[in-house]
């Protein structure tokens, strides 16, 4: 909204206050950001926590990416039900070699993400490895409109799994 407009609903607003509140009247000013509803905008919009998957590695990664909307312990979080699979390849959750792939989930279903670890392997069935279990709880160490990066790359003889927060 212009100056100009903000300036001409503060004065329509002086104006009519004293009119209206002799009557019982009740007077409404929607929020200047638009966000409060009226004629253009609605509610304000969801925030979200961006989620970064990147496979450093040169096989197949099956992520193992766990996203629960309620506070869980590790053993919950890493049920059937919470795996989230909606990206990479078909969006079936893979990712090939040397990819890279990203998603938005609203706060209000993520309060709590994870990684198994991952599987590396052209044969996930059989995978040549797994890296490290990761857990992070939303307020402590994720924050809504942040990013979360997981790493995932061949260390060694071995696998590793690392992330990155960014608020």
């Amino acid at each position: 909204m212009s100056a100009w407009n903000a300036a001409l609903r503060f004065g329509l607003v002086i104006a009519l206050v004293p009119l209206l509140t002799g009557g019982g009247c009740v007077v409404t000013v929607d929020p200047l950001d638009g966000n409060g509803g009226g004629e253009d905008g609605g509610d304000a919009t969801e925030t979200v926590i961006t989620i970064r998957i990147i496979n450093a590695s040169n096989v197949t990664l099956d992520p193992e990416i766990y996203i629960s909307a309620e506070p869980v312990n590790i053993e919950q979080l890493f049920q059937a039900g919470n795996k989230y699979t909606a990206f990479g390849v078909g969006t079936l959750g893979l990712l090939g070699p040397a990819a890279t792939d990203q998603f938005t989930i609203e706060c209000a279903n993520a309060r709590v993400i994870g990684t198994n670890g991952g599987k590396f392997g052209d044969n996930l069935n059989e995978p040549e490895g797994t890296g490290r279990q990761i857990v992070l709880t939303q307020d402590l160490s994720i924050f809504c409109d942040g990013r979360v990066t997981f790493t995932y790359s061949r260390s060694g003889d071995g696998f590793t799994t690392t992330f990155d927060v960014d608020p």
